[in-house]
């Protein structure tokens, strides 16, 4: 891109330029998205206007943060969280590490325990099943080369 070059340009003086950005950018006017992209605007804008010598990218480089900051603020709900979590009442507490691990430890063999518990049930289960199966068998035994054709379909 070329630059155009002019002696003075009377629409982008710096004087000119913070007028605007005091105007549309500062007083509210607007939702906060369409004043950064105004910034964005007149930043780039600037660039090419032949203004060099007053021309300051640091200082349009900030007012632009400065606007994606409240933007990005206000889009997010930064402060209105920020005042939610300040509303928590929080209390300060002392452990003793002693006491916390053998609380945790008690817990562990509880849970524990019942696990095992649940297994010794399905044990027994398992053991009187068999010992009844011996006794009177639940199915009858037939030998797999005595199964009838019809049975195999």
């Amino acid at each position: 891109m070329a630059w155009r070059t002019v002696e003075k340009s009377p629409f982008l003086t710096r004087s000119s330029r913070a007028a605007f950005r005091d105007k549309h950018l500062r007083r509210g006017r607007g939702s906060l998205a369409v004043r950064s992209l105004l910034s964005l605007c007149l930043v780039l804008s600037c660039g090419y206007c032949g203004a060099e010598s007053e021309f300051s990218i640091l200082e349009e480089a900030q007012v632009l943060a400065d606007q994606m900051k409240k933007l990005s603020s206000h889009e997010l709900g930064v402060f209105t969280m920020q005042r939610i979590f300040n509303s928590f009442v929080y209390t300060e507490k002392t452990s003793n590490g002693e006491t916390e691990v053998q609380q945790l430890a008690k817990k562990i063999r509880e849970k524990f325990n019942r696990y095992l518990d649940v297994v010794n049930r399905n044990k027994q289960v398992v053991e009187a099943s068999y010992t009844a199966h011996l006794t009177s068998p639940l199915t009858a035994i037939q030998d797999c080369c005595s199964i009838p054709a019809s049975m195999m379909e």
